[in-house]
């Protein structure tokens, strides 16, 4: 080959090689970048206000879960489709955390009520969420029934960065991010600080329900916060849990879907008004 090929060549293959190493830094300094807020949902009508409100929006697809990124005003906001239930829950709040490495995080959507003093519409902030599906059973004997008074809780447990075990009874909200919700306008019903419990339930009977909030101390129930919690809790990143109430089986037994954009709308407002 002519030198001048085999410097031609070389050229190419060198400018190939820095092109090539320019796109996985690039890849690499996207994937690090660390935004203001991370903010989930698990079904779409819990999303579409949040979605819509994102300048400059992409879509981030991970594995099974969907993202998307942009500014909600001065915010660099990535918006999490987690999908329903715990599995789901824990594995997108985990994966959006180490990829978009947050600063907060908000779990929000719909939630049925066990306060009975909670309305249609009324938007619980979470001091605390609970995992309310752990129970140990006290023995029954065959043809004894199933009998809720011989269940007890059970509780989460967390080894914070490999140390020694601690059991979670609930996992606290963020102080500032909950002082932060209580303080956004709301027209539409109450907005109050509570104990928003979690189970892969949807649960109807009351007695069942009474019993929960009996025992658990309840407010309402969702399918993810406690465990977008407990995964945000292990990772230390500051969170919080916004339901607004969707359906009473006291009083507003339907699931009312639009209850999960009045939650978002009032979500985007709290994001604006973060400091």
């Amino acid at each position: 080959m002519h030198t001048t090929q085999k410097h031609t060549v070389r050229f190419a293959q060198t400018l190939l090689f820095v092109l090539l190493m320019l796109t996985i830094l690039c890849a690499s300094a996207s994937a690090a970048k660390r935004y203001d807020v991370l903010v989930q949902g698990a079904l779409d009508v819990e999303l579409q206000p949040l979605i819509k409100a994102l300048e400059g929006r992409k879509v981030v697809q991970l594995d099974a879960w969907t993202f998307w990124t942009g500014r909600i005003g001065k915010k660099n906001v990535v918006v999490s489709r987690t999908e329903v239930g715990p599995l789901n829950a824990a594995a997108a709040t985990a994966i959006g955390i180490r990829y978009f490495h947050p600063r907060i995080l908000i779990n929000q959507g719909t939630a049925g009520g066990h306060n009975r003093r909670l309305k249609l519409w009324d938007i619980v902030v979470g001091e605390r969420t609970i995992d309310f599906s752990g129970v140990r059973q006290a023995h029954g004997d065959a043809g004894s029934g199933v009998r809720i008074e011989r269940w007890e809780p059970m509780h989460n447990r967390l080894r914070i960065d490999g140390r020694e075990q601690i059991t979670f009874q609930n996992f606290p909200g963020d102080e500032s991010l909950v002082k932060a919700a209580l303080k956004i306008p709301y027209a539409r019903g109450q907005v109050v600080a509570g104990n928003i419990g979690s189970a892969f339930h949807y649960s109807r009977e009351l007695d069942y329900i009474d019993w929960v909030r009996r025992v658990y101390k309840t407010d309402s129930e969702d399918m993810e916060s406690a465990f977008s919690a407990g995964i945000a809790t292990a990772m230390h990143v500051p969170f919080v849990a916004v339901r607004i109430i969707s359906d009473t089986e006291w009083e507003h037994p339907t699931f009312e879907r639009i209850a999960g954009e009045y939650c978002a709308e009032f979500v985007v407002q709290m994001i604006r008004a973060l400091p």
